[in-house]
């Protein structure tokens, strides 16, 4: 039972530190790695010398460490990502292509949104939102999206809980964000102002049992009018719906008022 504890422990302060090094913008070094995760230095070596070993983590020149190939390797086997990718991406391409406007990926991972792939227009080149990046579900668009269409019971257990936001974000209380899942699910899609610069526009992805499985957004300028870009994400969302093999007529479209006047 004790040999059974030390190597949970050991694959925890493993895990602690790959999602240290993860959410680090560039690398980091021995001393960093161990200060921020909270790993004794001494353990830390032993850990990320592993990690190096196996691929999982790589060393630049200057010794700061990044997240390997090897976890990417694992990663693209995931079930749950790979067919997504394979028949969201044409998709995507083409929305982007005709939009010219950020367009981004992501499925629910429990309590968090997980972006699983993006293309970047010159406005939003500077988007901190990378492949495998995570965020509060009740955060952005997207993440209202995909928390809209969760199970009840996690629904309840987001909106109750502590309901913290980025530093760029307005605050929300409990309420309004009951507000707004029920206007989501009313609707069929969200908004997320990012920074006061760019509105998120998103719509929801449906699997083969109809269910919602991922969410697809557009990153837009503030000054400019949605309506016509939603038409476009929410097409190219059914599309990708109607290949993953949802029911016909699972998903609808709706548009804001000012679209239905011709704005």
């Amino acid at each position: 039972m004790q040999m059974g504890n030390e190597r949970r422990s050991v694959l925890r302060r493993a895990m602690r530190i790959l999602e240290t090094i993860k959410d680090a913008a560039d690398g980091l070094n021995l001393s960093e790695i161990s200060r921020r995760s909270g790993v004794p230095l001494t353990t830390a070596h032993r850990i990320v010398s592993e990690l190096h070993e196996w691929g999982a983590l790589e060393r630049d020149e200057s010794g700061e460490y990044r997240i390997g190939l090897w976890l990417w390797e694992v990663a693209a086997v995931a079930p749950r990502s790979v067919g997504l990718h394979r028949v969201a991406l044409p998709f995507m391409r083409d929305l982007f292509e005709t939009t010219q406007r950020g367009v981004h990926l992501a499925v629910r991972e429990k309590d968090q949104v997980v972006f699983v792939e993006r293309f970047l227009s010159p406005e939003t080149a500077t988007d901190r939102t990378w492949v495998g990046a995570r965020y509060e579900l009740h955060a952005t668009a997207i993440g209202l999206v995909l928390l809209a269409y969760a199970p009840p019971d996690l629904q309840e257990e987001v909106v109750t809980g502590p309901l913290a936001v980025p530093s760029w974000h307005a605050p929300v209380t409990e309420r309004e964000l009951r507000q707004t899942l029920a206007e989501i699910r009313r609707v069929g899609y969200a908004t997320t102002l990012i920074r006061q610069e760019y509105l998120s526009v998103a719509a929801p992805i449906h699997g083969p049992a109809g269910t919602v499985v991922a969410a697809l957004s557009l990153i837009l300028p503030c000054t400019e009018s949605y309506g016509p870009r939603l038409a476009h994400l929410q097409a190219t969302a059914r599309g990708v719906s109607r290949a993953l093999g949802a029911p016909q007529g699972r998903t609808r479209l709706a548009l804001p008022s000012d679209m239905r006047k011709g704005g």
